[in-house]
């Protein structure tokens, strides 16, 4: 019952969301939609792509090989290579430490990371995940990595047709004995996105993640070749369990993404992936999406008088 009504509450607040989730899980309408979207543009893509080549000199990614990039990203549903500046990874950090981020993802918790321990009091649970909001707006390194050309040339290139820009996220994630509800919750099993007909995410690490500390995991590969461990999951979205996961994938496939502060990768999380809780130290990391349509559902936007500070 409680399933029900989330989903006519969804279908009433966001129903082109809604009705793009039900189709877009089957790869032909994908196919078809992304193509049909490639060839109407075709030509404003040539510009726009041109237009960018110019700029890369200026790009912080300028010594990437952007053609090798984007065909991994196509071929393993992900891509490697990228690092930001620390002057950039400092900035981010400097400005994450002096604004509010939000327990849960929820505008109601807003505390300085810094002030966890008082949080957790408050809220009298552990805080596994918190983010900030309005990222793109306020912080001004984010912004300008936005419209990094390589970025947007990236971006054009593997989407095919001119980018949309849908949303950044910037959040923490911490060690702590995260209950089993919060672990689904926010993404810390295994899943699969379907955010559009065709999308993908860069992710940057802005603190050094080893292993065990916070990692992203993804299959490799699993873009074209979803799971299905049982009949429903031809259409059926679902957690999947550690298991699941390892028996139906090569180990060679499971790919923890550990580096240093300033590690950035690309993914379409259309790809089988999970986040993992750091044993020891707070993991910060940011994602910037990209995809065909805007559904206003990615984004970090909240207005300002809707946000409040609980410590």
């Amino acid at each position: 019952m409680r399933k029900l009504k989330n989903l006519i509450h969804m279908i009433a607040a966001q129903p082109r969301y809604v009705g793009m989730r039900s189709v877009a899980r089957f790869r032909i309408v994908r196919y078809v939609v992304t193509k049909g979207r490639e060839l109407f543009y075709r030509k404003k893509t040539r510009t726009t792509l041109t237009y960018y080549e110019k700029l890369i000199p200026d790009s912080y990614f300028s010594k990437v090989n952007l053609s090798s990039f984007t065909n991994d990203l196509n071929a393993n549903g992900i891509a490697f290579g990228l690092a930001l500046p620390k002057t950039i990874v400092t900035e981010i950090k400097n400005w994450a430490t002096q604004e509010l981020c939000y327990a849960f993802r929820n505008p109601l918790y807003g505390f300085h990371a810094s002030k966890r321990n008082a949080a957790e009091a408050a809220l009298g649970k552990p805080i596994l995940l918190a983010q900030y909001f309005n990222t793109a707006k306020n912080c001004e390194a984010i912004n300008q990595l936005l419209k990094d050309p390589a970025i947007l040339w990236i971006a054009t290139k593997y989407l095919g047709s001119p980018p949309t820009f849908v949303g950044a996220n910037l959040w923490w994630t911490f060690p702590v004995p995260a209950s089993d509800e919060d672990r689904s919750k926010h993404a810390h099993l295994y899943h699969k996105d379907v955010d559009d007909f065709k999308f993908f995410k860069f992710f940057f690490y802005l603190t050094d993640v080893p292993a065990e500390e916070g990692a992203h995991v993804c299959i490799v590969g699993s873009h074209t070749a979803p799971p299905r461990i049982n009949a429903s999951d031809f259409w059926r979205l679902r957690r999947y369990s550690d298991t699941e996961i390892h028996n139906e994938y090569q180990q060679h496939q499971i790919t923890e993404i550990c580096g240093p502060a300033g590690l950035g990768f690309a993914e379409n999380t259309l790809c089988v992936h999970k986040g993992s809780t750091p044993k020891t130290k707070p993991r910060l990391l940011l994602q910037l999406q990209f995809a065909l349509f805007d559904y206003r559902v990615m984004h970090d936007e909240i207005k300002p008088e809707q946000l409040h500070q609980v410590v």
